[in-house]
C-alpha cells in the first residue's frame, strides 16, 4: 500500500479558534496548549469513524476539544489539581487527581462521542466520565493485553503510545482490535525531541537545572525512537501506513522544551488563590497575548533552523494489512 505524505504547509480552518479554544483550558501551560491544537490540526482530515476507541484516553478534554466541544471561559483543567507541593522534586501528576461535586462548564457539545475511552489511571477516567463523551471508560494499563474482542473497532486514536513500555506487543494488540480496512491514528514523539532539549549543555547547566525544567520527561517515554524504526514496528506488527503528517517541528519542540512547566505548580496555586473575578479578568488577558504571541507559529511547517530536521511527532494513519 501506497503512503500519502500529507504535505504539513496545508493551513486548517481558523487556527485562532482552535488554539483559544486549548489555551482557555490549558492558559497556564500555554506550551501544552500550543503543541495539543497542533496535534488537533494534523488530526482534523482524519475523521473518528465507530466503532471508535481512545486508547490512554487522560481526562478526555483533549479529544472532547479536537472533536468540536467547547467549555465556559470560566472553566480550566487547573481548577482541579492536587500534588502540587510534590510536583517539582517527586515529579508527581498534578492532574491525577479529581474533587467529588467538580462538574466542567460545558457551553458546545461534539455532534460524536468515543465508544471507549481508556486509561492507567483512574481519577483521569473520573473527570472523563464527566464529559459525557465515552459510551464506556475502561481502566487499563496497555503494557497488558486489551480485553477487547478482535476486530473490535473500525478506528483507534492514541497520542501516547511512546508511554508504552512493551511497545512491540502494544502494535500488534492495535492490530487485533482494528478491523480489516479500519484504521489507527497514532501520534508518536520522535527520538529527535532529545536534540530539542537542554539537556546536551549539562556540563554548563548542571543536573539539578536539568531536573527543574524537565521533570524526567524524556525517561518516562521509554519507545520514543527514530521515524525509521516507528516503521519497522508497524511493519512487524502486520501494519500498513496509509498517511504521515508531521505538525512539530524542531523549533515548536525548542519552544515546548521550558515554557512554563517549572513555575507551573505556583502558577496554579496563585490563581487559584484568587477571587473569581479577578482570576477570569487575568485569564482573558492572558489568553488573548499567548493567541498573539502564538498564533504565527501556529503551522505544521513553521521552523526558524536554516536546515532539515527530523520532526518532534508524526501522526501516522495505519490499516491492518
Amino acid at each position: 500500500m501506497s503512503v500519502t505524505q500529507i504535505e504539513s504547509n496545508t493551513r486548517q480552518a481558523e487556527p485562532s479558534s482552535r488554539l483559544q479554544r486549548f489555551l482557555n483550558c490549558y492558559w497556564l501551560r500555554p506550551e501544552n496548549a500550543f503543541w495539543m491544537s497542533l496535534r488537533s490540526q494534523a488530526l482534523e482530515s482524519h475523521p473518528m469513524t465507530g466503532p471508535s476507541i481512545d486508547l490512554s484516553c487522560g481526562d478526555g478534554v483533549f479529544s472532547f476539544l479536537h472533536a468540536g466541544g467547547d467549555f465556559s471561559c470560566e472553566y480550566d483543567v487547573f481548577q482541579e489539581v492536587g500534588h502540587l507541593d510534590d510536583v517539582r522534586d517527586a515529579f508527581a501528576d498534578m492532574f491525577d487527581h479529581a474533587s467529588v461535586g467538580h462538574e466542567p462548564e460545558i457551553t458546545n457539545r461534539p455532534d460524536s462521542k468515543f465508544d471507549v475511552g481508556t486509561d492507567l489511571k483512574p481519577n483521569m477516567l473520573l473527570k472523563a466520565c464527566r464529559l459525557d463523551f465515552y459510551e464506556c471508560l475502561v481502566e487499563h494499563d496497555h503494557n497488558l493485553e486489551m480485553p477487547f474482542e478482535n476486530d473490535a473497532f473500525q478506528t483507534v486514536h492514541c497520542n501516547s503510545a511512546y508511554w508504552v513500555q512493551n511497545i512491540d506487543q502494544f502494535m500488534r494488540e492495535l492490530r487485533r482490535i482494528t478491523r480489516s480496512g479500519g484504521r489507527i491514528l497514532l501520534s508518536v514523539k520522535l527520538d529527535a525531541m532529545r536534540d530539542y532539549t537542554l539537556n546536551s549543555h549539562r556540563d554548563k547547566l548542571g543536573q539539578r537545572w536539568l531536573d527543574i525544567i524537565g521533570r524526567g520527561r524524556i525517561e518516562s517515554w521509554p519507545s520514543l525512537c527514530s521515524d525509521e524504526t516507528w516503521k519497522q514496528r508497524f511493519k512487524s506488527a502486520g501494519l500498513d501506513i496509509v498517511s504521515r503528517t508531521p505538525f512539530i517541528t524542531a523549533t515548536h519542540a525548542h519552544i515546548w522544551d521550558i515554557g512554563l512547566r517549572p513555575i507551573a505548580p505556583l502558577l496554579v496555586r496563585m490563581a487559584n488563590a484568587l477571587e473569581e473575578h479577578t482570576r477570569q479578568e487575568i485569564k482573558s488577558d492572558w489568553i488573548d497575548l499567548l493567541s498573539e504571541l502564538l498564533l504565527p507559529l501556529h503551522d505544521a511547517s513553521f521552523n526558524l533552523a536554516p536546515q532539515k530536521q527530523e520532526p518532534a511527532e508524526i501522526l501516522y494513519e495505519l490499516t491492518p494489512n
